[in-house]
C-alpha cells in the first residue's frame, strides 16, 4: 500500500488534470476575451412575401469606417451578420435587377439597427429601359445613357437627382440596357460618358440629346412600372454645346497628400439637377473645363476630399451660358465648419426601464439638418451665408463614442436644426442645449431644440450637449375609420403636449408613420398628458414629411386640430400602451 503522502499527491494530480482538461476544453470553444458577440438577423422576400436567396446583405458601422460585413441570404432568404461591435449600423440589401421597397424592424422602426435587431427586407422587381443610340449614319458606339428618376410612381416630383446613378454605354449595336430601376417616371439623355472614362470620346463636346430627340425642355418622360420593360430608342443629334473653364484655388496638393484634386459640379438652376461633374486639370490642379454645356442658367462650385475625412468647397458662383463659351471663374475653395457635441445620459433609479444602459452612447443617433430661418430684419449687413444649391437641405448625422462625444463635420454654412434617436426603449430626449461663447455672443437668446445652431464657414463651435432620461413611455394603437371611409395617404400621428408650460418644447412634439393596417408605434415619448391626432404629413422640396419638431406652420395646424378634437392620453414613467384605438376625423384647419 502507497504511503498516504503519495496517494495524496496522486489525488491532487488528478484533480489538477481533470481541472486542467476542463479549462482546455472550455479554451477550445469559448471566444476570446475582446471579440465581439453581437449579431443581426433577418430576412430578405419579395414583394410576394416569398424568400430571395443569394441577395447581398451589408453592414457598416455608422462611427468607423473598419467596421462592415457582407454575407448572402441562405436558401430560405434569412441572413445572420455575427461579431458585430456595440453601435450604429447601416443595413443594405442588394440583390441584381431587384431594388429595395420596404423594411419591417422587430420591435423597433426601420433604419439604423443595432447588434440584437432584426428585420425583413422586402424587395421588388426593378424595370427596365432599353433601346438603340442612331445618327445621321446609323447606330452609335460608346455613348454614355443616363437615368433620372423625376417623379415617385403616383407622379410626385422628386428631389434633384445626379443622373449618373443609372448610367450604361451603347454597345457595338448601338443598344443599351439600363435595368433594376424603382418604380417611376424617367428622362433619359445620351452623352459623353462619365464613369470610368479617362480617355477622350467623339461626344465629349456635344450637348446631352434627351429622350426620344430633342432638349431637357422637350424631354418625353418615361414611366416604368415594377418589371416593366420599355422601349426608348434616341435619335442622337450631334449639336455642338459650350465650355465653361476657369481656375480653382485654396486646394490641398494631390502630390503631397495622396489625395485626389478638386471636382467641379455644375447644376441647373431651373430643376437643381447636376448636369455635369468633372476633375480638374490632370497636370494643373488649378484649371478645370467643363465641354459640351447648353445655353442656360446654372450654378458652378468646388469640392475637394481630403484623406482626413474632411472637405473643401467652394462658395457658388452663377453662370449664364448664351450662344458662346464662359471663360476666366475663379473659384476659392475654403474649409467647411464642425460642431463637437456631447450626450448625457439620466438615470433614474425608479424609473428603471431603459434598455442597451451599456451601450447607450454608441447606439444614439443625432442629426443636424440645414434649414432656411426666417429673416427677420432688413440690415444689408447681415447677409445669408452662401452655399451650392445642393446644401440648402443639407443633413448629417453623428454617433457618440465610447467617451459619448460627437462631431458633426464638413457642414456647409448656415443654420442647423439638432435632434436624436434615442439608443432603445425607456429613453427620451429632455433637453438640447449649447455652452458655446462664440454662439452665445452671437444669438444669446437662441432655443437650440427649436432655432438650431448658426456656423460660418471654417468655423468650429463646441458646447452642444444633448440630455436623454430615463423614463420613456410608448404608446401603440390603431387608427380606425367610419363604415366606407378611407385613410388619406401619408397620415401621421401626432402627440401634441397638453400642458401650456411645453407649448413651445419642440422635444415634446412627437409623430409616427401609419402602417397599411392602420397600426402606429409612438416610442421614446417623455412622462405627460398629450392631445392626440392623425393628419395627412405636408411635404418639402425633397418630397419628404416634413417634421412637427422642425415645421412651425405644421405645428400651429396640428395644435389647433388637437385642441378642438381633445382626443387626449396621459403617459406615466415607464408606462406602456398596447391597445390605444383612434378615430380618425378630417382636418378643420384646411392642412
Amino acid at each position: 500500500m502507497q504511503p498516504i503522502s503519495q496517494r495524496i499527491r496522486c489525488f491532487v494530480t488528478i484533480i489538477l488534470f481533470l481541472c486542467a482538461s476542463r479549462c482546455w476544453a472550455q479554451s477550445g470553444t469559448a471566444k476570446p476575451s475582446g471579440t465581439p458577440s453581437g449579431q443581426l438577423t433577418g430576412r430578405v422576400v419579395n414583394s410576394a412575401g416569398e424568400p430571395l436567396p443569394g441577395a447581398s446583405i451589408y453592414a457598416g458601422s455608422i462611427l468607423s469606417n473598419t467596421r462592415r460585413k457582407t454575407v448572402t441570404a441562405d436558401s430560405h432568404g434569412d441572413f445572420k451578420i455575427d461579431g458585430l461591435e456595440p453601435g450604429l449600423y447601416n443595413v443594405l440589401v442588394t440583390m441584381p435587377g431587384y431594388v429595395f421597397v420596404s423594411e419591417t424592424p422587430t420591435g423597433g422602426s426601420p433604419g439604423y439597427h443595432r447588434p440584437g435587431d432584426s428585420a425583413t427586407f422586402t424587395m421588388t422587381k426593378g424595370g427596365v429601359i432599353t433601346g438603340t443610340v442612331t445618327g445621321p449614319n446609323g447606330p452609335l458606339v460608346g455613348v454614355g445613357i443616363f437615368a433620372t428618376r423625376v417623379r415617385d410612381i403616383d407622379g410626385k416630383k422628386l428631389s434633384a437627382a445626379f443622373p449618373g446613378g443609372f448610367e450604361r454605354r451603347t454597345d457595338d449595336r448601338g443598344v443599351f440596357r439600363i435595368y433594376g430601376l424603382p418604380p417611376g417616371a424617367y428622362i433619359v439623355m445620351a452623352m459623353r460618358p462619365r464613369v470610368g472614362t479617362i480617355v477622350p470620346s467623339a461626344y465629349d463636346l456635344d450637348v446631352p440629346t434627351y429622350y426620344p430627340s430633342g432638349t431637357r425642355d422637350t424631354a418625353a418622360q418615361i414611366v416604368v412600372r415594377e418589371g416593366d420593360e420599355i422601349i426608348a430608342d434616341i435619335q442622337y443629334r450631334s449639336e455642338p454645346g459650350h465650355a465653361i473653364s476657369g481656375n480653382v484655388s485654396g486646394f490641398v496638393s494631390a502630390q503631397l497628400q495622396f489625395t485626389s484634386g478638386p471636382q467641379i459640379d455644375l447644376t441647373d438652376l431651373r430643376d437643381r439637377t447636376v448636369v455635369a461633374s468633372g476633375p480638374t486639370s490632370t497636370t494643373d490642379n488649378s484649371t478645370f473645363a467643363l465641354y459640351g454645356v447648353p445655353d442656360g442658367e446654372y450654378e458652378l462650385s468646388a469640392r475637394q476630399y481630403l484623406p482626413t475625412g474632411d472637405q473643401l468647397r467652394s462658395p457658388p458662383r452663377q453662370v449664364t451660358v448664351h450662344g458662346a463659351d464662359v471663360t476666366g471663374i475663379s473659384l476659392a475653395l475654403a474649409s467647411l465648419a464642425s460642431i463637437d457635441g456631447r450626450l448625457v445620459f439620466e438615470n433614474d433609479s425608479k424609473a428603471g426601464c431603459a434598455q442597451r444602459r451599456e451601450t447607450a452612447a454608441r447606439e444614439t443617433l443625432v442629426y443636424a439638418r440645414r434649414y432656411e430661418p426666417e429673416k427677420k430684419t432688413a440690415d444689408p449687413k447681415v447677409a445669408a451665408p452662401e452655399a451650392p444649391i445642393s446644401a440648402t437641405s443639407f443633413t448629417t448625422q453623428a454617433v457618440g463614442d465610447a467617451k459619448a462625444s460627437f462631431t458633426f463635420r464638413n457642414l456647409p454654412a448656415g443654420s442647423y436644426r439638432i435632434d436624436s434617436r434615442p439608443p432603445a426603449s425607456g429613453w427620451y430626449i429632455r433637453s438640447i442645449t449649447i455652452k458655446s461663447a462664440q454662439a452665445a455672443a452671437r444669438t444669446p437668446s437662441v432655443t437650440v431644440a427649436r432655432d438650431g445652431v448658426a456656423v460660418r464657414g471654417g468655423e468650429r463651435v463646441s458646447g452642444l450637449i444633448v440630455t436623454i432620461t430615463e423614463g420613456a413611455s410608448r404608446l401603440r394603437g390603431r387608427i380606425s375609420v367610419a363604415e366606407a371611409q378611407t385613410l388619406p395617404p401619408r397620415l401621421q400621428v401626432y402627440l401634441i403636449p397638453a400642458e401650456r408650460e411645453a407649448a413651445e418644447d419642440v422635444l415634446r412634439f412627437y409623430e409616427s408613420s401609419i402602417e397599411a393596417d392602420g397600426r402606429f408605434t409612438v416610442d421614446n415619448v417623455a412622462p405627460g398628458k398629450y392631445w392626440i391626432v392623425a393628419r395627412p404629413a405636408p411635404e418639402n422640396e425633397s418630397g419628404t414629411a416634413n417634421s412637427i419638431r422642425q415645421d412651425v406652420t405644421l405645428r400651429a395646424s396640428v395644435l389647433r386640430d388637437a385642441g378642438t378634437l381633445k382626443r387626449a392620453v396621459t403617459l406615466t414613467p415607464c408606462q406602456q400602451i398596447a391597445d390605444f384605438e383612434l378615430p380618425y376625423v378630417a382636418s378643420t384647419s384646411g392642412q
